[in-house]
């Protein structure tokens, strides 16, 4: 089994991180300032490169050290299975996030009426203070 294989310990626990992550703040940056993900993105590449590259380093020194994620001692609530579970419902619900916006051509917010579609909440984002 190779580590970059399509069934292999890195893109799905690597893809899942990011998303676990990246939508619940794709969210609350929507809910500050109203901006779509698109939006977020061009305005600060530089924290999406960032990021992606700390998830990858913290999900790829772990497997080049012989860590397998199929260790019997995980048990409980934190173990392997539940981690990808949990990334594969992030994936599927970024997915979703991105179709939305690509669709209606507004933020997720707005599309499910959760916020008006011509105010922007804060001109401050909580998220990033500017």
């Amino acid at each position: 089994q190779t580590l970059q294989a399509f069934d292999g310990p890195i893109p799905e626990t690597f893809n899942g991180r990011l998303c676990m992550l990246a939508a619940p703040l794709a969210l609350w940056e929507e809910w500050g300032n109203a901006n779509t993900m698109a939006q977020q993105v061009q305005a600060h590449p530089e924290r999406v490169i960032a990021i992606s590259v700390l998830i990858l380093i913290a999900t790829c020194v772990p497997v080049f050290r012989g860590y397998t994620r199929k260790e019997p001692y995980a048990r409980g609530l934190w173990t392997p299975m539940a981690e990808n579970w949990n990334g594969r419902l992030a994936m599927l619900g970024f997915a979703g996030m991105v179709a939305t916006e690509l669709i209606t051509g507004v933020n997720v917010l707005q599309a499910w009426g959760l916020q008006p579609l011509s105010t922007v909440v804060n001109s401050v984002s909580p998220v990033t203070g500017l």
